[in-house]
């Protein structure tokens, strides 16, 4: 177990050195951080790859045919070499030395990433993009492909999912929603003044916590700081970092902590004993948004968990103590085509994701350029959302991801709607009184129900196995659409 928990362990200091970047590092800290994290990431790749590694592995399996060696293995042992052969098979295609360049470009181009930002200039992180989409196409054609070279990248985030399935299920549920975002009217919500107040920092941050409390997220294994974009990073089942941020308004910090909190409350759960094995991680990314996305949206914009906090936040906040319950909900809940995916409303948020896709799937297979990116964003959010952003800060510059070089990340977040709403029927056939209890401040049985089902049993399943055992069924958008029509259909009349 030693050589796969160095591994581990590196990863682990990886990951609090790009949380510190976010939080607490100080500007001109940005040439040694990318030498550090490049470093580090090197150093995990190398022993991840290494002849002592492939020698402690091969001696319990066949790493090519994953047959297993040692038949007295438990069934998590066995996972794990599976996991392991796995893993090491694509990361051996990599070469330390491109590892060490991708981690060095992308840390430069996150920082060039956030002036761009704050100066609403595409061009001064146009010429990083470039070095980072060479980078994430020389990744596609290392670890190799059948179809798409964007395949190879999904992959990487939601083992098994091709460009050919999301295409299918994405043209599917952009032409439900495309036809539900029609029956809006395009106008501001009725109730919009109400929250255009500046609401001092200390009280959000104090109702943020009592939030992640009553989620059952405790600051003994969890913290939260701000950062210019909300992430949660899991270190180990006992040390999760999330962060928000309070520039965007109250209704968006709050969101942003409830959906951080679902991502932290999966990590939280992955068993601790498990730690440093596959069996002890989250499967996929699509899997992961599907638990800040029901957390966020499937409980946080339920009217029972505003019946019971609603009375606290006007206690908190005097400028809405006028607003009604019914109210508050139908502002939280108004549809209407915006700019910024992570404040976008449940309906037109998956919009907002696969726009990203097909972006990004064209410039991976290389039939688009960087420099046709804010064009092209543009033109492709007044087709899918009927609205052109003003600049590139609410455009294309508004999301970290493409500078950190994550690419096939995005598809995650639509597949995570729909994850967790395949999820969400079930349970709530499981516990039909479920609004009586989330409306009494009881939600530590929806905690207990998602790791007995889904946290506990890390990557023990992939994504479609996890779905069969919980809901009995492949996945399908059908449960997304369904959860969809019923709620928004009485919103929309």
């Amino acid at each position: 177990m030693d050589k796969f928990s160095h591994v581990s362990l590196l990863r682990q200091i990886e990951r609090l050195l790009g949380w510190d970047q976010q939080t607490y590092m100080p500007a001109d800290a940005i040439k040694i951080r990318s030498k550090q994290i490049a470093y580090i990431a090197g150093l995990a790749h190398t022993e991840a790859t290494s002849n002592a590694y492939k020698k402690a592995l091969g001696q319990m399996i066949d790493i090519e045919t994953e047959e297993i060696k040692l038949e007295e293995l438990t069934s998590v042992q066995k996972i794990n070499l599976r996991e392991w052969a796995r893993d090491f098979k694509r990361m051996v295609k990599l070469p330390q030395h491109f590892i060490e360049k991708f981690y060095t470009v992308t840390t430069q181009a996150t920082e060039s990433w956030k002036e761009a930002k704050r100066s609403n200039n595409f061009s001064l992180f146009s010429p990083w993009f470039e070095k980072v989409v060479t980078l994430n196409r020389k990744m596609a054609d290392l670890l190799g492909y059948k179809d798409s070279p964007y395949d190879a990248l999904i992959d990487l985030y939601e083992p098994g999912v091709t460009t050919a399935t999301l295409s299918t299920l994405f043209g599917d549920l952009a032409h439900f929603l495309r036809n539900l975002v029609k029956k809006t009217n395009g106008k501001d919500s009725p109730y919009i003044s109400y929250f255009k107040h500046d609401f001092v920092w200390e009280d959000q941050m104090q109702l943020n916590h009592f939030l992640l409390e009553l989620m059952g997220i405790s600051k003994k294994n969890a913290r939260l700081d701000l950062a210019i974009h909300p992430f949660c990073s899991g270190i180990h089942p006992s040390d999760v970092r999330m962060t928000t941020n309070l520039d965007g308004g109250l209704l968006e910090n709050i969101f942003a902590v409830l959906h951080e909190g679902g991502h932290a409350l999966y990590e939280l759960g992955l068993p601790q004993e498990e730690w440093a094995t596959p069996s002890g991680q989250a499967v996929s990314m699509g899997l992961h948004e599907s638990q800040s996305r029901w957390w966020e949206v499937m409980i946080g914009q339920s009217l029972p968990f505003w019946k019971y906090v609603y009375p606290k936040l006007q206690a908190q906040f005097k400028q809405i103590r006028n607003l009604s319950l019914l109210e508050f909900y139908s502002h939280i809940n108004h549809v209407q085509p915006s700019y910024i995916r992570i404040y976008a409303d449940e309906v037109t948020y998956p919009l907002h994701v696969i726009l990203r896709f097909e972006i990004e799937k064209q410039l991976i297979e290389g039939s688009i350029t960087v420099a046709d990116v804010p064009n092209m964003w543009n033109g492709k959010m007044q087709d899918l959302l009927g609205i052109t952003p003003k600049n590139d800060t609410e455009g294309c510059l508004q999301d970290i991801h493409w500078s950190g070089g994550s690419f096939g990340y995005f598809p995650t977040y639509a597949l995570g709607n729909i994850y967790a709403a395949q999820y969400f029927e079930t349970f709530a056939h499981t516990f039909p009184d479920w609004e009586t209890k989330v409306a009494n401040g009881s939600l530590g049985f929806i905690k207990d129900w998602l790791r007995e089902h889904i946290h506990k049993f890390g990557r023990m399943y992939n994504s479609e196995e996890s779905l069969k055992r919980v809901t009995g069924r492949s996945i399908s958008v059908q449960p997304y659409k369904d959860y969809i029509t019923k709620k928004y259909n009485q919103i929309l009349i």
